[in-house]
C-alpha cells in the first residue's frame, strides 16, 4: 500500500471523526429540535459543498412529511418545486439505503420524465432516515451541480444517518418534556383561575382564554349539560362569527354529543368549511355528566396533534372539577340562598366537602312561630292591609333567624318554621334557637305596635320549640326542592308551637335537658300532645341567663 493511499484512509478517518464529533456537539449544544436541525442541515452544506441540503421529517399524527429544515444557496428547490422534492423523499422509504444518482434517475423516482435544463447537471445524495424497515423518521436530501458524490462522501453519510436518527428522536423527547411543562403550566394557570373564586360564568370565560392560548385554535366552547330534558346548553365560548349560521352550530353540537356517547376525546381534522378541525372532550365527575369542553379550527395546516389533545385532556381534568364545584356552589345558593344568612353562606361555599345538601341524621332544634288569633285576623283586616303587615311580619321573623346564624326552612301561611345546627353544624343549637324564639317575640311587638296604629287587630304569636334527631337534606322534586328537616322532634315542636299561648316560648324536654343550665324556664306538666304518648313536660322559658 503506498504512502498516498495510506495518508488519504488517515485523512477520510479523521474527517469521519470530526463530523461524528460535530454533529454530537450541535446535539449537545443546541437542543431546541428546530434550531438543532437547521445547525445540522447549515454544517452539512458546507461540510459536502452541496447547493442545497434539506430535512424533512414525517408527522408523527398524520404521518406525512414536513419540510423541517432547509439550506438552498443555489435556489436549486425552485427549479423543481416542492410537491416533486416530497414525491422523491417519500419514494425514498423504499430504498435499500443511501441512494447517490444524478437528476434524471432521482426524479423517475416521482415518475417526473420532463427534467428542467438547469437541473441536468444536477446530483443528489438521498438519506433515508429509518428505525427499522416499519418505522421511517424521515429524509435527508443533498443537491449539488456537477460532481457526482464520491464513495468517501457515502461513508459520511452513513455517519450522518447514524447520527440524524439520534437527533431525530432526542428532539421527540424534547418535545415531549416541553409538552408536559406546558401540561403542569396550563394546569397551574387554570388552578389559579379556580383559586381566585370568580363568579361561575367569568371563570369558564378565563379558563377558555387559557384554552386558545395553550392551543392555538380559532375558538373555545363549554356547553353545559342539562340532565332532565337531555340538552347540551352552550355556556361559554370565545368567539361567536360560527355560532351566527345554523349549520356549524348543530355540527359543534353533533360532534359535542359524540363525545359524550363515546365517553371518551372526538377530534376531527379537515372536517368541512369554516369547521376544519374540531376537537371535543366530556366532562364527567363521579360518573355524572356535566358536559363538554372543546376547541375549533386549529391555526395549523395539520389540525390538532396528539400533543393538543393531550393538552385538552390536561386542562378537562381541572375544568370537570372547577364546573363540578361551580355547580354545586351554584346548586348551594340556590337551594339555600334565602335559607341562611350571607355569611353562613359564604361559610358554607368556602368548606371544600360540597355535599351539603345530601341527605343525613343529626341532632338539631326546630322553631315554629305563628299568629294567635289569624283567622280572625284575617276577617277584620282589608287584604291590602293584612297582606303588607303579614309580609312585614315574616320579613321581620325572617331577619331574626337568619342574623342568629338560624336556617329559615319556610313559611305555612303566617307560621315560621326554622332549624339551627345544619347545615353549618353548631352544638349550641339548643340555646341559639331559644334565644332567636325570645328575640322573636320582643320584635315582633315592635312590628305589632306599627300596625296596630294603621288598623291591624293585636295578633299575638307562640314559639315552639323542640329537639332531637332529624333528617336534613334537599327534598323535593326537578321543578322545586327545599332545604328542609323531617322526623319526630319536627313535629313535636309544630305541637308545642300551637299549645303555646300569646307571647309564649315553650320548648321541649330535650330542648330544656341540653340548655338548662343557660336559661329560666317553668315546667308545664300534664299536657296531652296529638301524635305523643302519655302526658308531656315543656318548659315556658322566661329568660336566658347570660
Amino acid at each position: 500500500m503506498s504512502k498516498e493511499s495510506t495518508l488519504d484512509r488517515l485523512a477520510q478517518k479523521q474527517r469521519e471523526i470530526d463530523l461524528f464529533l460535530t454533529l454530537d456537539e450541535i446535539r449537545d449544544t443546541t437542543p431546541e429540535p428546530s434550531a438543532m436541525l437547521s445547525s445540522i442541515v447549515n454544517f452539512l452544506a458546507d461540510e459536502f459543498k452541496v447547493d442545497a441540503c434539506l430535512l424533512a421529517l414525517v408527522h408523527r399524527d398524520t404521518g406525512d412529511l414536513d419540510l423541517k429544515a432547509i439550506s438552498d444557496r443555489a435556489d436549486n428547490l425552485r427549479d423543481i418545486g416542492p410537491e416533486v422534492i416530497r414525491q422523491i423523499a417519500e419514494k425514498t422509504f423504499d430504498l435499500d439505503g443511501i441512494r447517490a444518482c444524478p437528476a434524471p434517475e432521482a426524479l423517475n423516482l416521482a415518475s417526473i420524465t420532463d427534467i428542467p435544463p438547469a437541473m441536468e447537471q444536477t446530483q443528489f445524495a438521498i438519506v433515508p432516515i429509518n428505525m427499522s424497515r416499519q418505522e421511517h423518521l424521515g429524509v435527508l436530501m443533498m443537491l449539488r451541480s456537477g460532481t457526482p458524490f464520491s464513495e468517501a462522501e457515502i461513508k459520511l453519510l452513513e455517519i450522518v444517518e447514524s447520527q440524524l436518527d439520534s437527533a431525530v428522536i432526542q428532539g421527540y423527547l424534547y418535545y415531549e418534556l416541553q409538552l408536559r411543562n406546558k401540561e403542569l403550566e396550563t394546569i397551574y394557570r387554570i388552578d389559579r383561575i379556580r383559586d381566585k373564586h370568580l363568579p361561575f360564568d367569568e371563570m369558564l370565560t378565563k379558563i377558555l382564554n387559557e384554552l386558545r392560548a395553550v392551543i392555538q385554535a380559532e375558538m373555545g366552547f363549554i356547553m353545559l349539560y342539562h340532565r332532565p330534558d337531555d340538552k347540551l346548553e352552550l355556556r361559554a365560548f370565545s368567539h361567536d362569527d360560527l355560532f351566527h349560521t345554523r349549520q356549524y352550530y348543530d355540527t359543534i353540537q353533533c360532534i359535542a354529543r359524540e363525545a359524550l356517547q363515546k365517553a371518551q376525546l372526538v377530534f376531527y381534522n379537515h372536517h368541512s368549511g369554516d369547521l376544519d378541525s374540531m376537537m371535543c372532550i366530556p366532562l364527567i365527575l363521579r360518573e355524572e355528566i356535566l358536559g363538554v369542553f372543546g376547541v375549533v379550527n386549529r391555526y395549523s395546516t395539520h389540525g390538532f396533534d396528539e400533543g393538543d389533545r393531550r393538552l385538552l385532556a390536561a386542562i378537562a381534568s381541572q375544568m370537570d372539577t372547577a364546573i363540578f364545584e361551580g355547580l354545586e356552589k351554584r346548586r348551594l345558593r340556590q337551594v339555600l340562598g334565602r335559607s341562611v344568612d350571607p355569611t353562613v353562606m359564604e361559610r358554607l361555599l368556602a368548606n371544600p366537602d360540597m355535599d351539603l345538601l345530601k341527605g343525613e341524621r343529626a341532632i338539631l332544634s326546630v322553631l315554629y312561630a305563628d299568629i294567635r288569633g289569624s283567622t280572625a285576623l284575617a276577617e277584620h283586616t282589608p287584604p291590602d292591609l293584612l297582606v303588607g303587615f303579614i309580609n312585614d311580619y315574616l320579613g321581620t321573623m325572617a331577619d331574626v333567624v337568619l342574623s342568629n346564624e338560624g336556617t329559615l326552612d319556610k313559611f305555612v301561611g303566617d307560621e315560621v318554621m326554622a332549624f339551627f345546627g345544619a347545615p353549618h353544624a353548631d352544638p349550641d343549637h339548643a340555646i341559639r334557637a331559644i334565644r332567636v324564639g325570645l328575640l322573636m317575640q320582643e320584635a315582633h311587638q315592635h312590628v305589632m305596635s306599627s300596625w296596630e296604629a294603621r288598623g291591624v287587630l293585636p295578633a299575638p304569636i307562640g314559639v315552639g320549640i323542640a329537639t332531637g334527631e332529624l333528617i336534613v337534606g334537599e327534598m323535593g322534586s326537578a321543578q322545586r326542592t327545599n332545604y328542609t328537616v323531617i322526623g319526630r322532634a319536627a313535629n313535636l315542636g309544630s305541637r308545642i308551637c300551637g299549645r303555646a299561648k300569646a307571647g309564649e316560648v315553650l320548648i321541649s324536654q330535650n330542648t330544656y335537658d341540653i340548655a338548662k343550665k343557660q336559661i329560666e324556664a317553668v315546667p308545664i306538666s300534664g299536657l296531652q300532645i296529638k301524635g305523643v304518648s302519655g302526658r308531656v313536660t315543656v318548659y315556658r322559658v322566661i329568660r336566658t341567663l347570660d
